[in-house]
């Protein structure tokens, strides 16, 4: 027996002698993670206090103000706000069944049923000045007439139809559906997603109403892992500190609260790179931090997330996309938003976006000559394209195409993995690094 106790005390020791140390943040990383934290929260706080809500020059739509206010304002009654969600509800019912019957009136006089909606296809059709893509008002925008007459048109007039009579019965009920479940009840009429998804944004348009608040929700593919608790309306609790990360929610509108003690947000454009961060223990090495993805190009419900987080939590976000041109144009996406979902940008844009890497400097200084990759005819298409943006025309878009430029010129692109060949090497010295230089794009 004493010679038992002598070998259990001999390998306790042994274990506590070799135990890995205690993982500590480099101090200067801990410095910048502070300061990215605190100087926003400042920021924010200062212009509240002093009421300095910088708005822009030019005069502002009632919708606009209506969107800012939203946005930068916490509502406190919420009676109120529920009585004011369902005079929008009755309002957006009445507006479908006025729709409806126009165009049921007009069949029945022998005229063709025809509908005017805002052209989402021209980015002329927007405006650029409130730090996001925004679509112009009804008024001011060009339109489009879909008519029931015309062979081009009819399929689209038949699904603008159908989806408006769904929501109408979705919103009676209180039900809601995704994209991918309202295609399969009927196959045959929608024939295709892509049909279905331009009608469900031409009657968005029509209804001035986003589709989460019509009952339609997108199927979400990203993920997101961190620091971060979300309480849904109806009760449930979701942990995103569980291993590999959680989807990101269907219902973002459903969410009522966020507690998390993340300092930022880093979010990231491949599922591979996200999958290797928390293998790595990201988590904690630049922490704390809540991680997201969109797994390539951010589906809405992705887009949707991080501008609530950064907007609620008052988050810094941090972009680590591929330096090429389809990684600067889901950048670009995430901050401003998209022409064909401009209706939307006021939920979907993230301005306090930054870019963290991979920067084109970054291909020339760290990715080996044989990781450099040269630019394809699609991409210096795509780059010439971003260069046209309307949205970068000032001081903040100047510095983006300059990056947009130096890529052009150098006819070379690189993957993030090129710029840190290893988890580990990404982990512990290229983003720690990033942070602490603090030269962001945006």
């Amino acid at each position: 027996m004493d010679l038992l106790n002598k070998d259990f005390y001999k390998f306790t020791r042994d274990l506590q002698s070799n135990a890995v140390p205690t993982f500590r943040q480099d101090p200067k990383l801990v410095e910048a993670i502070d300061k990215l934290f605190y100087s926003n929260h400042l920021r924010l706080s200062d212009a509240r206090e002093n009421g300095q809500i910088v708005l822009p020059e030019r005069k502002l739509q009632f919708h606009e103000v209506q969107d800012l206010l939203k946005l930068s304002l916490n509502a406190a009654n919420k009676p109120a706000e529920a009585m004011q969600k369902d005079n929008n509800k009755r309002l957006v019912i009445k507006k479908i069944e006025d729709l409806l019957s126009g165009i049921n009136q007009s069949a029945e006089a022998g005229d063709n049923p025809k509908l005017i909606i805002r052209n989402q296809r021209l980015w002329s059709n927007c405006i650029y000045d409130l730090d996001r893509v925004t679509l112009k008002s009804y008024n001011e925008a060009k339109k489009t007439t879909v008519c029931y007459s015309s062979n081009e048109d009819k399929t689209r007039f038949n699904t603008i139809v159908f989806v408006l009579t769904k929501v109408h019965e979705l919103m009676l009920k209180n039900l809601t559906v995704t994209r991918r479940e309202l295609f399969y009840q009927n196959v045959s009429r929608l024939r295709n997603q892509a049909n279905l998804d331009v009608a469900v944004r031409d009657v968005c348009c029509l209804l001035e109403t986003p589709p989460w608040s019509l009952g339609i929700v997108a199927t979400s593919k990203g993920l997101i892992a961190g620091p971060l608790t979300m309480y849904h309306r109806d009760g449930s609790v979701v942990d995103c500190m569980a291993s590999g990360g959680v989807l990101v929610p269907q219902d973002i509108e459903g969410i009522k609260e966020f507690k998390s003690t993340a300092k930022y947000i880093l979010v990231v454009e491949k599922d591979a790179v996200f999958q290797k961060l928390l293998d790595e223990g990201a988590l904690i090495r630049l922490g704390p931090v809540i991680i997201m993805t969109g797994k390539g190009y951010p589906d809405v419900c992705t887009r949707q997330l991080l501008c609530r987080l950064s907007i609620e939590l008052k988050l810094r976000a941090l972009a680590l996309v591929d330096a090429d041109p389809h990684g600067y144009e889901i950048f670009l996406t995430y901050k401003y938003g998209s022409l064909a979902q401009s209706h939307l940008s006021a939920s979907l844009a993230c301005a306090s976006l930054v870019m963290l890497g991979g920067r084109h400097h970054d291909i020339m200084t760290l990715a080996p000559s044989e990781a450099r990759l040269p630019l394809t005819d699609l991409d210096r298409r795509k780059l010439n394209s971003l260069l046209k943006r309307p949205y970068l025309e000032n001081a903040v878009g100047t510095r983006i195409k300059q990056e947009l430029s130096a890529m052009l010129t150098s006819g070379l692109k690189a993957e993030i993995e090129a710029l840190a060949p290893t988890a580990a090497a990404l982990c512990d010295a290229y983003l720690p690094s990033k942070i602490i230089q603090g030269d962001y794009l945006g």
